[in-house]
């Protein structure tokens, strides 16, 4: 049977697709799509991207065309999915938020409409996160406490929207969101022991804050210390590998023997040549008494009558540097005219106050108000380094730097640092990206392939000219279909299995324990 795709915007952001104008299919030009990493050992992923390419000779994607059907909806936000049936299976492809709608313009030129559309990683970057202290927590676990930071748009989440028609009827039109069913973490193999007090943005501009830290870099820093992974598959689900999650899988997915279009090869690139690694560790302090994280000075908080009122504090010793805090609590609250009583909420480096002004006649004017709890001190950093010297000696000082907010115990810095010399000391050829082609519905070469394999998959390759042989995992995927939607290009994104794999017990394909086998990290 042949291949039938969908392209489909959701305008009415409901999550059925089933609008009069919500398959676009027949109107798309060109389309292309990205999800993944680009670079192999990358631990957190690009966005994933979208573009489109439709007909618009009835101006039926101008925004500011009056007569336009879809006049009112042609704004960011709305659902977009790919999505392809071959007789045996409907799979996803992508599945994102439209961003941009760009209608050519020239009333005698191309009538065409531009449209992009972005992952859910976008909304990870614009959230600034102020998790609690996290103490003694799996990676997992603290990525999964960040995700619930972010609001991510209805008919993904299918989250109540308070005073918004169509997703404030709670257990009608909308329900509680629930993020687990759009998450799959694997449980990390790391626990940390303090997270979260030490993050903030140094540098930027003059007009931005410099003591911000969003939910992405949060994930980014737990994700190094792991040595994981982190994406949002074609499904828009998010994805976190453990460590060990490349070491275990060992089953070749399918073999290309110069069956791809096209490979993008090097050998020795000083990207991947490192032999001497430096990795960054942040020890901390815990003061054994409580003291004052934050002081209102020369400033008074006003709460009307009968309101509530939040204000977002950040903790910071003596010298106005910040610092984390644990066992908050606030103190000595002063207020004139109404009367105010204040409840706080612990962050891991800042505290959220809530004043509300029981009063319902008088303004409440907080003249005084002192937080205080344990300092939570970074003490400075330390590094721990390895290095080959006989590859320093034959190919050069080649250095990489790694900073890991999150890593305050050496020992596990040494292991990182460990693990990245030996997997990078030694030049090799590397496939960096391969390319297939085929007919979009009928199929042929390695349609199937193209239909199945995404990031995970793992993938043996053969190329006679270079005459390279690896093994590769997938970790990222370009397509495009093009001529009307009739041909399909696959490109994707490699990453190589470690040489040796470690040792499993009872598993003879993992060999001998210290000969051709060894212990995994």
């Amino acid at each position: 049977m042949a291949t039938q795709w969908t392209v489909e915007i959701d305008w009415e952001r409901n999550g059925n697709y089933t609008g009069t104008y919500d398959d676009v299919t027949g109107r798309t030009i060109l389309t292309q799509w990205f999800v993944g990493m680009r670079q192999p050992y990358q631990l957190t992923a690009d966005n994933s991207v979208l573009r489109l390419v439709l007909r618009n000779d009835d101006r039926l994607f101008s925004a500011e065309y009056a007569s336009s059907p879809l006049r009112d909806k042609l704004v960011p936000l709305r659902p977009v999915r790919i999505q392809s049936d071959d007789g045996t299976d409907t799979r996803t492809h992508f599945t994102g938020w439209l961003e941009t709608i760009i209608p050519s313009v020239n009333h005698h030129g191309e009538r065409i409409a531009t449209v992009v559309a972005t992952g859910a990683m976008q909304f990870l970057k614009t959230t600034e996160t102020k998790i609690e202290l996290q103490e003694n927590q799996r990676s997992d676990d603290i990525i999964d406490t960040l995700i619930q930071e972010v609001i991510f748009p209805p008919s993904l989440s299918d989250a109540w929207v308070l005073g918004d028609p169509g997703y404030s009827e709670l257990g009608q039109t909308t329900y509680l969101t629930n993020l687990g069913t759009y998450s799959d973490f694997e449980e990390g193999v790391l626990t940390l022991h303090t997270v979260g007090d030490n993050w903030v943005r140094q540098g930027g501009y003059s007009d931005q804050a410099k003591d911000t830290f969003d939910v992405y870099r949060g994930i980014r820093d737990v994700t190094a210390a792991e040595r994981g992974k982190f994406f949002f598959d074609r499904e828009g689900k998010a994805v976190f590998w453990n460590r060990h999650h490349i070491l275990d899988k060992d089953e070749i997915d399918t073999t290309l023997d110069d069956t791809m279009t096209d490979m993008k090869y090097t050998f020795a690139s000083l990207d991947q040549t490192k032999n001497e690694i430096i990795v960054t560790c942040h020890p901390r302090t815990i003061a054994p008494t409580a003291t004052t994280l934050w002081e209102l000075k020369d400033a008074v908080i006003r709460v009307a009558p009968g309101e509530t009122r939040e204000v977002y504090v950040k903790y910071k010793d003596e010298k106005d540097k910040r610092i984390g805090g644990k066992d908050v609590t606030v103190e000595d609250v002063e207020c004139l005219h109404g009367h105010c009583s204040v409840e706080v909420e612990a962050k891991a480096n800042g505290a959220n106050l809530i004043f509300k002004n029981t009063s319902e006649t008088a303004e409440a004017v907080v003249e005084k108000c002192v937080v205080k709890g344990r300092k939570v001190v970074d003490e400075g950093q330390m590094d721990a380094r390895a290095f080959d010297q006989l590859s320093i000696t034959y190919y050069g000082r080649r250095t990489m730097n790694i900073n890991l907010p999150s890593i305050d115990d050496l020992d596990q810095a040494q292991y990182i640092a460990d693990f990245e010399r030996d997997r990078r000391k030694t030049p090799f050829g590397l496939a960096q990206t391969i390319t297939l082609q085929s007919h979009a519905e009928y199929g042929g070469a390695r349609h199937e392939d193209q239909l199945e394999l995404t990031i995970g998959s793992l993938i043996r390759l053969q190329e006679t000219q270079s005459d390279h042989e690896g093994i590769y995992f997938v970790i990222g995927e370009a397509h495009e279909l093009a001529r009307g939607g009739k041909h399909w290009t696959t490109t994707w994104y490699l990453e190589p299995q470690v040489e040796t794999l470690p040792w499993r017990l009872e598993d003879n394909n993992r060999g001998k324990l210290d000969e051709t086998a060894y212990l995994a990290y």
